[in-house]
């Protein structure tokens, strides 16, 4: 332990108390850890079932029974529209907010164990980054999120087999969904077919919006002998 950066670091807390990321009260000591306070963690309320990815419908039993023609599943920790979840991913994102990665990783635990569904058949597959913004931006979000996935599963993530060949603009920035859409075509690249062959796979990604990243991505994946795939994210838009 560095003394004087243990120093500075009671001194900041003291002129300048950590603000919860959320609400921006003054946080506890133990609320410090998180990064944010203990009542807007409890306004978070995770989902406990399936979606349908084209019109968001709950899937109790993970079966479709609104679009029967859609390609996956889609598995989401929970609601985008709650402010706190949207922060925490944001910080996590664009901030570099490693420590978050505790709470978005509870948030997938806590919310597998509700589905009652065996994903040992299953492999991960990371949503990539490209290897500009990647660099740029030090990590990719979704191969973290999966790297906790798949402990908690025991079973394996593939990070090798989807590329991204295209560094393309960040989807938050462009609200039409046209225009999202076109951002994404043709950006994903496999390429060890062998790894997804005839697998199934749950496909991770931090926030599912319009579904255009989602979409391409399965696409992709299906085209090059993927079998049953399941989108699996910490929180999805209504």
């Amino acid at each position: 332990m560095n003394p004087i950066k243990n120093l500075k670091t009671l001194i900041l807390d003291i002129l300048f108390p950590p603000l919860c990321l959320n609400c921006r009260t003054h946080m506890e000591k133990e609320e410090i850890k998180t990064g944010m306070c203990w009542k807007c963690l409890n306004g978070i309320v995770l989902n406990s079932s399936f979606f349908c990815p084209i019109c968001k419908a709950r899937l109790p039993d993970g079966i479709k029974t609104c679009h029967k023609d859609s390609k996956y599943l889609l598995a989401a920790a929970a609601n985008y529209n709650n402010d706190a979840v949207k922060n925490i991913i944001w910080h996590f994102k664009y901030r570099g907010w490693q420590k978050l990665q505790n709470i978005l990783g509870n948030f997938l635990t806590g919310y597998l164990q509700t589905l009652n569904t065996n994903f040992e058949a299953f492999i991960i597959v990371p949503v990539p980054l490209h290897k500009n913004k990647q660099r740029k931006r030090g990590f990719n979000q979704a191969e973290i999120l999966g790297k906790i996935a798949a402990e908690h599963l025991n079973i394996v993530m593939e990070a090798r087999c989807l590329k991204r060949i295209k560094n393309t603009a960040t989807q938050a920035e462009l609200k039409n969904h046209e225009l999202r859409k076109k951002n994404v075509a043709n950006c994903f690249f496999v390429e060890n077919p062998d790894l997804i062959r005839d697998k199934n796979i749950l496909l991770i990604d931090d926030v599912f919006t319009s579904g255009s990243t989602i979409n391409e991505a399965v696409n992709v994946l299906r085209a090059n002998g993927a079998k049953k795939i399941i989108a699996f994210v910490a929180a999805k838009a209504s």
